[in-house]
């Protein structure tokens, strides 16, 4: 939690401020002053591409425009960690659903928890090495092909221009012919890498954490609606005592109140991060598709370039989707453990509150990107095919080009 913290706090995304504590007051700030960087970002190089488009080979195009896609997308996650509901969602987040706060209710809830604890530490490592080694990838790799072909040194190839991971308008090509240039628009390419980086993959490992919380509770619920106890005097027609249908009728309203408090806050989720996912599988689209046709060159600055971007965007939208198809299943799960609790054992009322939780176990907990497309797998799916089918598509431009 602690690495995931630092990430959002970077990115002035973490909503301290609104919850007491001093220290974040510069985090809209940091937030705002990142906004402005994107928009600055995008804009030169939407003016490169129109100034360029003539000159440039389809391949740099498509890298121009993944790259003004990428900041974008970066930007729409900004602009949503101001909004109320997401700030809402977050702090419901760390100060009611964590798992933290239930680890003392039994043995069973401290084992959950400190398995979400170990599974989401070492995903968030995981995300960090893959965060590190793209983004450094991405920016030596062109000051290596520009130092290997002699561009630092006295004599310069002729009619020879500078490399750069993006490419930004710049007065006269004053980036690209000129060494001062070049060193200008590397060093500001560092920190906006870096942000772009933090945005696309800081973003969707807190979603991840959060998903893992939510499947944590799902278990904990599933146990103790198995773990109800049968009747302990067999006398009685196989029937519970009153006394023992006091303790179940305690049992029960427990079970309800965590499964109410679980559907409150996926319900929460869902409204913040609806547009979230509606631009997660959009982007996640068109993206694919033009890094394929990137890394399709098979050539080691491709493969070092394109190859952890690659594999870091696939790996996003598989574990999503995966994630929000497992919450989805476990959900369904619960209706079978409420099937199997003994209510022909219970009185009248008892029954009529396990036909109640029944009816709302009914509806599964599931999200939809802008509240039409189904988040899970078969949108996974959907996605790979038409990526391939694109890619296909784009692939037969290029030969022609």
């Amino acid at each position: 939690m602690n690495r995931l913290r630092l990430i959002m706090q970077s990115l002035g995304s973490w909503p301290e401020k609104r919850y007491n504590n001093d220290r974040l007051f510069a985090g809209s700030k940091c937030n705002l002053l990142w906004i402005m960087a994107s928009i600055v970002a995008i804009t030169l190089a939407l003016v490169f591409v129109l100034q360029n488009w003539h000159e440039i080979t389809f391949f740099d195009l498509g890298h121009d425009i993944l790259c003004i896609l990428l900041t974008y997308w970066v930007l729409q996650r900004l602009i949503l960690a101001r909004t109320q509901k997401y700030q809402e969602m977050v702090r419901d987040y760390l100060y009611e659903f964590h798992l933290f706060y239930y680890k003392d209710q039994s043995q069973y809830s401290a084992k959950m928890y400190s398995l979400i604890h170990v599974i989401s530490g070492i995903f968030t490592f995981y995300v960090i090495c893959l965060m590190v080694t793209g983004m450094t990838l991405f920016n030596l790799k062109p000051w290596y092909n520009n130092y290997s072909r002699g561009m630092f040194s006295a004599h310069r190839p002729a009619n020879s221009t500078f490399e750069h991971a993006v490419y930004l308008y710049s007065p006269g090509g004053f980036s690209y012919t000129n060494m001062k240039g070049y060193w200008i628009l590397f060093i500001w390419n560092l920190p906006v890498s870096y942000f772009v980086t933090c945005g696309l993959c800081g973003f969707d490992l807190l979603v991840s954490t959060i998903i893992f919380q939510i499947l944590g509770h799902l278990e904990i619920l599933k146990y103790n609606l198995l773990s109800i106890p049968l009747p302990t005097d067999e006398g009685k027609d196989g029937m519970y005592s009153i006394e023992e249908n006091i303790q179940i009728r305690k049992y029960l309203k427990e079970n309800i109140v965590h499964h109410k408090l679980i559907i409150n806050f996926v319900e929460k989720c869902s409204d913040a991060l609806s547009k979230y996912l509606f631009l997660f599988y959009l982007i996640q689209q068109i993206t694919s598709c033009i890094l394929l046709l990137e890394i399709s060159a098979m050539t080691s600055d491709a493969l070092a370039k394109y190859g952890p971007l690659t594999c870091g965007l696939y790996q996003q939208l598989i574990q999503i989707s995966v994630l929000f198809e497992l919450v989805n299943t476990k959900s369904v799960q619960l209706i079978d453990s409420i099937y199997e609790l003994p209510w022909e054992c219970m009185d009248t009322s008892n029954r009529k509150t396990v036909l109640f939780m029944l009816l709302r176990a009914q509806t599964t907990l599931s999200l939809k990107a802008g509240k039409l497309v189904p988040v899970g797998v078969q949108t996974m799916a959907a996605i790979l095919k038409t990526t391939i089918s694109y890619y296909m598509m784009l692939r037969a431009v290029a030969g022609d080009r």
